[in-house]
């Protein structure tokens, strides 16, 4: 063969060899996409672990029975498989000899803890995704006070999958979202502790539309607590809301204030933004105090009190009281972080640390969690109130008669 003709054929002959395919693809009809896993402690002692597995076929379906009634194919795409082993890859090693398809993790993006195994710790089942290859360390992080299973078979009503509407959900940032990442990086980082949210199978105040199975599922509202990676506590929704103020983690979301009866009583919402919230601790004498700085927007969308917004005597009276209520999630929740739980999901710890290193490595790493109970605590809020309506003040129904 000529050499120039050589030389213009081989191009052709590399890029045909690119083309032909892919040697480690994998086909979708032989792989059990995982999208969601469950974690339990059984009774005998064993991990318990359950799959949510996606079947395609099902994507786009619609009730085969027609009229207001509902099929299985129209509230989940989803199929559900359960193993015991004395470990994660135990179980995994059950799955498989089962299932006819290849377990393929990477697109599973939700991870349940039950109660009894977060309590005993989660490190030796978390070490599995944290060494798998397939594992998305970006996966989501949830704790649950009853059995991981039971929130897995929630039959979603807006979604295909559950593994979905749990992720919508963290993603909405009204209560705090932490990934396998995350959650692994505050088990082993210095003056940290890991905390979770908490995700419950909760009654609807209302089924609606004839449907007989009225339950929701709600990750926004409530967080786990954990020490080292053993969980030891709860907190309730208020102060969840006091964590994400000061970890800087809230986005955006509703504050209700009452208003004081000498002043006309009734309540006023508003929906916050441009939310800033630093840690800065204060060493005096060997002492440490945290001084938290806080900084939010206000846009009040109702208010059912006999305030005038548009006078200034009243805006300043409505955000102090704004200020006062963000302060007291504060507080409740430092109260129950440092005497009830005694662990620093604060992040206290992790402010000195990076304030002064060497300091803290002297005088304060092997004790913090004796010295952080007794940490006092300044807040600072500033709040300024950028919008309050078209209106300034409630309508009163009796004001048209």
């Amino acid at each position: 063969m000529p050499r120039s003709l050589f030389k213009r054929i081989l191009p052709i002959v590399l890029i045909a060899s690119l083309l032909s395919g892919c040697w480690g693809r994998k086909e979708v009809n032989d792989i059990a996409i995982v999208t969601a896993t469950g974690i339990d402690l059984s009774d005998n002692g064993l991990i318990r672990v359950t799959l949510l597995l996606a079947v395609p076929r099902l994507f786009g379906t619609t009730s085969a029975g027609g009229g207001g009634g509902e099929s299985k194919l129209e509230t989940s795409a989803g199929w559900i498989v359960s193993e015991k082993g004395e470990t994660v890859m135990d179980a995994y090693r059950k799955f498989q000899g089962t299932l006819p398809r290849k377990i393929f993790f990477s697109h599973n993006r939700v991870i349940v803890i039950g109660e009894n195994l977060a309590k005993k710790g989660v490190m030796p089942v978390l070490d599995f995704f944290e060494r798998t290859r397939q594992s998305q360390l970006n996966s989501y992080v949830l704790v649950t006070k009853t059995e991981a299973a039971e929130v897995l078979n929630f039959k979603p009503k807006f979604e295909k999958l559950t593994s979905e509407i749990i992720k919508e959900e963290m993603k909405t940032n009204i209560g705090p979202s932490v990934r396998i990442g995350q959650f692994l990086t505050m088990v082993m980082d210095e003056g940290e502790e890991p905390y979770a949210p908490r995700i419950s199978v909760v009654p609807s105040e209302s089924g609606g539309f004839g449907l007989k199975d009225t339950k929701n599922l709600n990750a926004t509202e409530g967080t786990a607590a954990f020490l080292g990676d053993r969980l030891v506590g709860w907190l309730d929704n208020e102060e969840t809301r006091g964590l994400m103020w000061v970890r800087n983690e809230m986005k955006k979301g509703v504050i209700t204030v009452n208003i004081p009866k000498e002043r006309g009583g009734g309540r006023v919402s508003a929906e916050f933004s441009n939310v800033r919230s630093k840690l800065s601790p204060i060493e005096s004498e060997g002492d440490i105090r945290m001084k938290i700085k806080l900084s939010a927007s206000l846009n009040v969308y109702e208010n059912t009190s006999n305030l005038d917004l548009s006078e200034t005597k009243n805006a300043e009276i409505l955000r102090t009281l704004f200020a006062d209520e963000i302060k007291e999630r504060i507080r409740l929740v430092c109260e129950k972080a440092q005497k009830t739980f005694q662990s620093d999901i604060l992040g206290f710890g992790q402010s000195v640390y990076r304030h002064n290193h060497s300091a803290w490595k002297v005088r304060y790493a092997k004790k913090w969690r004796t010295l952080f109970p007794d940490v006092k605590v300044d807040t600072e809020t500033s709040v300024q109130i950028v919008n309050t309506g078209l209106i300034g003040k409630d309508i009163k129904w009796e004001d048209k008669k």
